[in-house]
């Protein structure tokens, strides 16, 4: 009996040792170093193909209990970067803190993979504004000599929430840039960069109001009724693309909620892509604008949450089977870089302290920035602008939450 039991662990042995067993806390996207890299756009469908297999795992994984308390665990930021070591993210990559609260640990270090139903993207949030700049409503331009500075905030709910407010951030923007600037405001809540994966690029018909929809619409492609709905829709009529000195474009949170492709390498320019309707809407917009300038802003780090309300993890661990928001905003550098605009980081903590253990003094649902960090972003952002028109050449200093005072900075600037 004894020698047939021995037989019978001896199998077991060698069947185990031929099989293996599954690692529960592998990655089922591609790997971040790899998945920014242009030149490898094909593994874009083999990650799709994952993302079911994944679902059961992150269901026993990911429970109340621990986004409660938490476990431990370094998640590195610079694991979703380049392998090419840009300038901009090499910076981001040494401010970046691990996200290792007790929220942030509830997801496992390498990555998690979830269903389209699992990720809940929050309403924009109904909040009181404590204080806010004075803002002048913007009249269509009749003169024949544009004697002001025009710059067209395009993008989605980040540049949106507040709006009307004087406290959405290109209002607090433009408040640090001093007179004679003016500026347009079309950003539209819920919107991607990119046109859904069925969807007509027939002209004639179209009424998609993504980032690539905007460019048409401002190039004068395409009827533009669909965005009367929109405050945005008002504010396009107002714009004369030959007056325009900057463009500042920020998208990529619903392109990866929506699971949009990062990239199609078979079909270049593809608006059916993020980086593809980035480039596309980038060109619309320099041919209708020859002397404006640019300045590209990727997705913001954030939390993610269930339907439930559960925490199952950040910007830099979550997939839906293309990759972590985190991988949105390196494809956004790259072509930032490639095209030779400059590039607004939010995502690596690089300009200021949005991280983990900062997250809920910056984002007042996870995803959608508080007051103050409307404040922050346009502090930098603005900065940023004033440096691309040459008026500061000095370097901006790094600012942490809870020490700044936007209206400090501001009288501060004054005295430049």
């Amino acid at each position: 009996m004894k020698r047939k039991i021995a037989m019978a662990l001896a199998v077991f042995t060698l069947v185990t040792t031929a099989w293996g067993c599954g690692d529960p806390s592998k990655l089922t996207t591609k790997n971040p170093d790899n998945a920014i890299q242009t030149e490898n756009q094909d593994s874009n469908a083999d990650n799709s193909s994952s993302e079911t297999a994944s679902t059961e795992q992150v269901t026993e994984e990911v429970t109340e209990g621990q986004a409660a308390e938490g476990q431990t665990e370094e998640v590195q930021a610079e694991d979703a970067q380049t392998s090419g070591g840009q300038t901009g993210e090499n910076q981001a990559s040494e401010n970046a803190e691990p996200a290792n609260g007790d929220v942030a640990n509830a997801g496992s270090a390498e990555g998690v993979s979830v269903t389209t139903e699992e990720i809940v993207e929050p309403e924009l949030p109904q909040e009181e504004v404590q204080q806010s700049v004075e803002t002048t409503e913007v009249e269509e331009v009749k003169e024949e000599k544009d004697k002001y500075y025009d710059i067209v905030f395009i993008g989605d709910s980040q540049f949106d929430n507040a709006r009307g407010t004087g406290s959405e951030i290109p209002a607090y923007t433009c408040a640090l840039l001093g007179k004679k600037v003016k500026f347009y405001n079309l950003a539209i809540g819920g919107t991607a960069a990119s046109l859904g994966r069925e969807m007509s690029t027939d002209l004639e018909n179209f009424d998609d109001s993504s980032f690539i929809g905007i460019c048409y619409a401002l190039a004068g492609k395409i009827k533009t009724e669909f965005l009367d709905q929109y405050p945005a829709g008002a504010e396009l009529k107002k714009v004369k693309p030959a007056n325009v000195d900057l463009y500042i474009i920020e998208y990529g949170a619903n392109d990866y909620l929506n699971g949009k492709d990062l990239y199609n390498s078979a079909a270049g320019l593809d608006p059916h892509t993020y980086n593809g309707a980035l480039s596309a809407g980038i060109g619309e917009l320099k041919n209708i604008s020859p002397n404006a300038q640019f300045i590209l802003c990727g997705p913001s780090y954030c939390y993610w949450y269930n339907g439930e309300g559960v925490f199952i993890g950040d910007s830099y661990t979550v997939s839906k089977g293309i990759g972590p928001l985190s991988e949105y905003a390196n494809t956004c550098s790259n072509l930032a870089n490639s095209m030779g605009i400059p590039y607004f980081d939010s995502m690596y903590a690089s300009q200021f302290d949005l991280k983990n253990e900062t997250a809920q003094d910056y984002l007042s649902d996870g995803l959608h920035y508080t007051e103050k960090g409307r404040q922050i972003y346009a502090a930098v952002l603005a900065h940023t602008i004033q440096k691309l028109r040459g008026k500061d050449d000095s370097e901006m200093p790094y600012l942490e939450i809870n020490s700044f005072d936007y209206w400090e900075y501001k009288k501060s600037l004054k005295k430049k």
